[in-house]
């Protein structure tokens, strides 16, 4: 619930997250497209994606958590909602597009191979990958000599919690990306725009000091 009262308004919702979604879309025709939401927590992309004129029996949302499915339902009613891992979950047919936002660095090394290869497993040939992880350095900043670590480490949320965060060097996102099969069409690390800093200016002095996220759009090869 802390997180769910956090995450609508959130400044990197605003100036970081959505924005990439916005890019995303403008890119590339997915308004009659099948969209599975990996990781979908409250609903928030699934409401962006209503938002965006895309119908609701073409979106599906995935979580683990079975609290953040009950909030998703009430704020998205009618989206098809699914309560599994990211790993296990199986579907009759599959998508032309796989989101999945600010989930992946919960995943230690073994599911982060094993979830980007069940969302291979779930596309379309052809079709796309889009995930948007923490930045590695976000994390490492204040002590770049961990950069290139490989653990677990506790992390202190903005909404007031403490969650675990599986530390990986940008490296290790690109090539186990390509090493599940997929072709990477584009990666960003987002700066915050100057919209953001006559918003909020303590949060933007907070995210513009180094890069927070990375966003990668990823392909499923054509046969």
């Amino acid at each position: 619930q802390k997180y769910s009262n956090f995450a609508n308004e959130s400044f990197s919702w605003s100036y970081l997250e959505k924005p990439l979604l916005d890019n995303l879309l403008s890119l590339l025709p997915f308004n009659n497209s099948k969209i599975l939401d990996m990781g979908c927590g409250m609903g928030r992309t699934l409401k962006y994606l209503i938002d965006k004129k895309i119908p609701k029996e073409n979106i599906v949302g995935v979580d683990i958590c079975e609290e953040m499915l009950i909030i998703a339902q009430k704020n998205v009613p009618g989206v098809k909602t699914f309560k599994s891992d990211l790993i296990s979950f199986v579907a009759k047919d599959k998508f032309d597009l796989i989101t999945c936002t600010h989930v992946l660095h919960y995943l230690g090394e073994k599911d982060f191979k094993k979830a980007l290869k069940n969302f291979y497993a779930l596309l379309n040939p052809g079709d796309v990958l889009f995930f948007v992880i923490t930045h590695p350095v976000r994390t490492t900043r204040h002590n770049l000599s961990e950069y290139f670590k490989r653990g677990c480490i506790v992390d202190h949320t903005p909404w007031g919690t403490v969650s675990p965060l599986f530390l990986r060097p940008v490296s290790d996102i690109v090539n186990e990306t390509i090493n599940a099969g997929f072709l990477i069409k584009s990666l960003e690390e987002p700066n915050i725009s100057t919209d953001a800093k006559k918003a909020d200016l303590t949060n933007y002095l907070k995210y513009s000091c180094c890069p927070s996220r990375i966003a990668i759009i990823a392909s499923k090869p054509k046969k």
